[in-house]
């Protein structure tokens, strides 16, 4: 019996890869502000849905915690597939900005029944084997799972809509729907494991342990907000770059093929983190990531103003999208060796917690900016991520 549960429980790994593969298809993705748009929202709305997502998360955030560790981690995963399934079948038949929120805020709810829970499960399981670690190892190899169809599904999704018409837009959710379905399979299989991580009483604690954090260590407070920033930068040009890249000239196969190349580095990227993590000085390894994306947003900017060739513009784009993405498993790593009194999953939960905070009145401004002309938001995105410049990381890590 021992060694039957011991075989299930390893099969737990790469349940959770397959699960964390087919949630995150989303063939839409590539030209999801297109279909926004498509379907009648405005830009201004369509940022107006990612400040629900926020407020959605940040409000769900504890409570699916509460029900990972009283309900059970397998039941929650569940309980969030449904959930997001839920949120397609709104998608398909959405016609305005409230039925896209509320398919938003189910979304959200998912996202927030997934997040802790699946890195509980993982590391519980690891711990009921005996080799709690591995569980970094684990984790990269999971998270990694978000980019193996997105590699092919950017090209998927140019290929079948092309003509942005209706029904290449409902071919392209089905694809999702259906992908999504199937993860339900891997889920029911999972084996819960015993419990070693309460993530409400770690959620709870990262409110609790906020401001201690920030005031007893200025440089996880640096690494938090300069993480934070940045991200929030990029996400700002990534929610409305397919319009933008679509009006001056490109086409939708040209954004598909930029975006696999980009999950293409991502993916090999997570692969190998531990081969990437074993250079030189961390703090400046993020600092010279954090610089190089800066360059780049700024680049960017001018080329918008100055020089907007489609081809130039969607290259520096791909250069800045796959250094963003370098910089996380860095920051991984930075909490995890800073981080005494507090683990590593807490400190990146209080990462995120602030992002959902800082989204609210950044992505409001970004509404605003983006109805007078979309190349205000360029400029917005370029100044927060110099902001930066104010919190670089020392050059040595003390410990």
């Amino acid at each position: 019996m021992i060694g039957t549960r011991k075989i299930e429980l390893k099969k737990n790994f790469s349940r959770m890869f397959w699960i964390q593969a087919l949630m995150n298809v989303k063939v839409i993705s590539v030209v999801s502000t297109l279909f926004y748009l498509h379907r009648g929202l405005t830009l201004s709305e369509i940022f107006y849905l990612t400040v629900v997502w926020a407020i959605v998360s940040l409000l769900f955030e504890i409570p699916s915690s509460y029900l990972a560790d009283r309900w059970g981690r397998k039941k929650t995963i569940l309980l969030g597939i449904l959930l997001s399934l839920a949120h397609w079948v709104l998608f398909i038949f959405a016609d305005n900005i409230i039925i896209f929120a509320v398919g938003i805020a189910l979304a959200s709810l998912q996202f927030a029944s997934f997040s802790g829970t699946d890195d509980a499960l993982i590391y519980d399981t690891n711990k009921e084997l005996g080799k709690k670690d591995k569980s970094i190892g684990k984790l990269g190899k999971y998270y990694s799972a978000r980019s193996i169809f997105k590699i092919i599904a950017p090209l998927i999704g140019a290929f079948i809509a092309n003509g942005l018409l209706e029904w290449q837009f409902l071919v392209v959710l089905a694809i999702d729907m259906i992908a999504v379905s199937i993860s339900l399979f891997f889920a029911v299989k999972l084996t819960e494991p015993n419990h070693y991580v309460d993530v409400e009483e770690q959620e709870i604690g990262i409110i609790k342990d906020a401001w201690k954090i920030i005031s007893s260590d200025k440089i996880i407070a640096k690494a938090i907000l300069s993480r934070t920033l940045l991200f929030i930068a990029m996400f700002i040009i990534w929610r409305f770059h397919q319009k933008y890249f679509i009006d001056i000239g490109l086409s939708v196969w040209a954004l598909g093929i930029a975006w696999s190349i980009i999950h293409i580095c991502a993916f090999f990227y997570s692969q190998n983190i531990e081969k990437f993590l074993r250079r030189g000085d961390l703090n400046l390894e993020i600092n010279f990531l954090n610089n190089l994306v800066i360059v780049f947003v700024w680049m960017l900017l001018f080329g918008v103003l100055f020089l907007p060739n489609p081809l130039l513009l969607l290259c520096i784009f791909v250069l800045l999208d796959v250094t963003e993405l370098f910089r996380w498993p860095l920051y991984a790593e930075f909490y995890n060796r800073r981080s005494k009194s507090f683990n590593r999953a807490t400190t990146l939960s209080l990462s995120n917690f602030f992002k959902s905070i800082l989204d609210i009145p950044l992505l409001i401004i970004v509404s605003i900016l983006i109805s007078k002309s979309i190349i205000y938001p360029f400029m917005f995105a370029a100044g927060l991520a110099t902001i930066i410049l104010f919190f670089k990381l020392p050059k040595k890590l003390s410990t």
